[in-house]
């Protein structure tokens, strides 16, 4: 794989973190000393690079390389939350500090900053990244923080493999056709969006310019299942999320969620779930 077999990661600082939007002013010049992952877990923002600025929500994986000057600002009405994780990957040993970020470049001391290696695949990552439908991905990254916060005896070393492992499927999916390609992935964050059972083919087939047989090829290399079940479950879950946190009544999100017909919302939710909305809620409220 290229030299990635060889990283060395090491873990300087994990932790779960929500953004306060009276900090959002301060967060503005942010410059790093090692790696960063940020996985969204709550609310939704926007970060920037010079360059380049990007919206992220729920799902969302955000990587920056040692010494990139970026920026973060939080939703006032929904804030952002994260695990992050700030890490080394490529030193011989782990530095003995905790530093890891620094506000402005008068705080910078060169001292601090881990080895690169910007032409090897880690160095290479993209920005920003959706694993809303890696779920076994967002999974490690939480286990990464916990196991690092953990005092157990071989809590760093699991934490420094659960990293490497991480890193090493975050390369392998950036080198598939199907990953980077920008109109497959448009089409899921869409359905991701939406999550509207009215959704057609034929839409999605407009955005992205593919022949059917092309694009369910490249759809399905992309999330492992066929559009019409992505979106099924993408609904499914959106209606799973409506029935727990919200009283509203099961005709009301049947329709919020594009079904004419109540009989065939609760026909697929049970085929789905295996059991009936109103049994769902009442267990969830329980």
């Amino acid at each position: 794989m290229n030299g990635e077999l060889s990283i060395r990661p090491f873990v300087r600082v994990a932790h779960y973190y929500r953004f306060p939007i009276e900090r959002n002013a301060s967060e503005s010049s942010r410059i790093g000393y090692c790696y960063a992952f940020h996985l969204v877990r709550e609310g939704r923002g926007r970060i920037s690079v010079p360059g380049e600025s990007r919206t992220v929500k729920k799902g969302d994986l955000i990587f920056f390389p040692p010494s990139l000057r970026h920026s973060f600002y939080s939703d006032p009405a929904k804030p952002l939350a994260t695990y992050n994780v700030y890490c080394e990957l490529w030193a011989d040993k782990p530095l003995r500090t905790d530093v890891h970020l620094v506000w402005n470049d008068a705080d910078f001391h060169p001292a601090y900053l881990t080895s690169m290696r910007p032409d090897a695949g880690p160095d290479r990552l993209p920005l920003v990244q959706s694993l809303q439908h890696r779920e076994a991905l967002m999974t490690i990254f939480a286990e990464i923080v916990r196991h690092h916060q953990s005092e157990a005896a071989a809590s760093e070393e699991i934490a420094a493999s659960l990293l490497k492992a991480f890193v090493l499927e975050l390369v392998q999916l950036a080198r598939q056709p199907s990953y980077a390609d920008r109109r497959i992935q448009a089409v899921i964050e869409r359905i991701d969006r939406e999550a509207d059972a009215r959704a057609r083919e034929d839409q999605w087939l407009d955005m992205t310019g593919l022949r059917k047989s092309q694009f369910h090829q490249l759809f399905k290399q992309a999330t492992g299942m066929p559009p019409k079940a992505y979106l099924t479950r993408a609904v499914m879950k959106r209606a799973a999320v409506s029935l727990t946190e919200s009283g509203r009544s099961i005709t009301d999100i049947a329709s919020d969620l594009g079904y004419s017909s109540i009989h065939h919302f609760t026909r697929q939710f049970t085929q789905f779930y295996g059991t009936p909305p109103t049994e769902y809620r009442k267990r969830q409220n329980n």
